[in-house]
């Protein structure tokens, strides 16, 4: 039996599944990070144990091609060890891309439209026919607006101006300050410097549960963020010059599991076009790798 395999390579974890040409999941392999710019040996390792335990019950030699999406390929100077390490342990024909580039295609179905993800950080690719363009994904240094970094640091924001103004800590920010370990606003500064983008992300659980509780302060960070997240996705639309109707799928826990981000995501993007088609449905990424595969096979 012939078959595709697809990669999709994340941040935290490798996650490799081989399809029957009619688009079946045969099998499955795991694996941690593959993003080379966290550490590039370990990445490389990661990707080929992934491709490995899922090619462990099947015949390799019946395999037609590997197809890898990667976050952080872009900021990649040279694929060559990448590359070499593909070919010493596979021989199979592969191609390498953007893990947002599979992701778009799996949530699409292949159709042209704007995906637009929002985790840790965010960003935008659109598709149509031989065109891609991206908005957003600057990183959380020039951007990732709506991002569950963004969030977090919207809130650290909002206590190092209450204690500017000498004004009362609110609810939130007392409560922050708490789950942090922390008696005074001066001890956010370290915390911020000393900690990953994923711990800082790691408290939007924590601030959407006070949002729903009724805080404010949290309620008005997690809007904005679903405005921000809009307006890109409107950017992306706009690059594309789509003459139909626009298609937009989401991923990622912010959008997906936030309901007041996604609701106020949709209604700031209706606002500049009413007649837009949402793909809420979460799709593996690794399908779009597939679909994307048998273009490169056919």
């Amino acid at each position: 039996m012939k078959y595709i395999i697809s990669l999709d390579g994340g941040g935290t974890k490798s996650e490799a599944v081989a399809y029957n040409l009619e688009g079946e999941i045969i099998s499955q392999g795991f694996s941690g990070f593959s993003n080379l710019l966290v550490n590039e040996k370990d990445g490389i390792n990661h990707m080929i144990e992934a491709i490995e335990n899922c090619l462990s019950p099947l015949s390799k030699e019946n395999c037609l091609f590997l197809f890898l999406g990667i976050a952080g390929i872009g900021g990649v100077r040279d694929r060559g060890p990448l590359e070499k390490a593909l070919n010493d342990a596979f021989h199979i024909p592969f191609k390498i891309v953007n893990d947002a580039q599979i992701a778009h295609a799996a949530l699409l179905n292949g159709q042209s439209g704007v995906l637009t993800i929002a985790g840790t950080g965010s960003i935008c690719i659109g598709v149509h026919k031989e065109r891609t363009v991206t908005a957003g994904g600057w990183g959380h240094l020039l951007g990732d607006e709506g991002s569950g970094y963004w969030i977090c640091m919207e809130i650290f924001k909002k206590i190092t101006q209450q204690f500017d103004e000498g004004i009362p800590l609110s609810y939130l920010s007392l409560k922050m300050l708490e789950r942090l370990q922390l008696k005074e606003a001066d001890g956010l500064k370290k915390y911020i410097y000393h900690n990953t983008k994923a711990e800082i992300a790691s408290h939007v659980p924590f601030i959407v549960e006070l949002a729903n509780m009724g805080d404010l302060m949290a309620l008005t960070v997690l809007e904005r963020a679903g405005q921000l997240l809009g307006k890109t996705t409107i950017q992306a639309i706009k690059k594309l010059d789509l003459k139909e109707e626009p298609r937009v799928a989401i991923k990622g826990s912010v959008l997906q599991r936030i309901p007041v981000v996604q609701k106020t995501f949709i209604q700031t993007i209706r606002e500049h076009y009413p007649i837009v088609e949402f793909y809420t449905e979460d799709v593996s990424s690794t399908y779009g790798g597939y679909l994307l595969a048998k273009n490169e096979v056919n």
